[in-house]
């Protein structure tokens, strides 16, 4: 279990706590906003991650994100997730519908 899942369950355990307690509905909101953004994230960075075309890695290298580790593919989803226009969208929205892969081969282009 890497620090990604762990942080998961984390979140998952205290929204259970919260919903026993029958806490603000406003509080249970913002833990499953926080929960369906961190898995998109977690989604996103393993199935960029898994994809072991080396030029991904030098592009990531490239941009400053150092070698292809879980952590630095995270770090890069992270830093474009965050960049990305929302247009009204749920931020766990626009991280599912970026294609990390083709934003890092794109930066061997530019």
């Amino acid at each position: 279990m890497d620090e990604y899942q762990i942080e998961i369950r984390d979140i998952r355990r205290q929204l259970g706590l919260l919903r026993a307690a029958e806490a603000a509905p406003e509080l249970i909101e913002e833990y499953e906003a926080e929960l369906r953004n961190l898995l998109e994230l977690y989604q996103a960075a393993t199935v960029t991650y898994e994809q072991r075309d080396p030029r991904l890695a030098e592009a990531l290298a490239l941009l400053g994100f150092g070698d292809w580790t879980l952590t630095n593919v995270y770090s890069f989803v992270y830093e474009c997730a965050m960049d990305a226009e929302e247009d009204g969208r749920d931020l766990a929205n626009i991280i599912g519908s970026i294609d990390y892969a083709a934003s890092l081969l794109a930066a061997l282009d530019a």
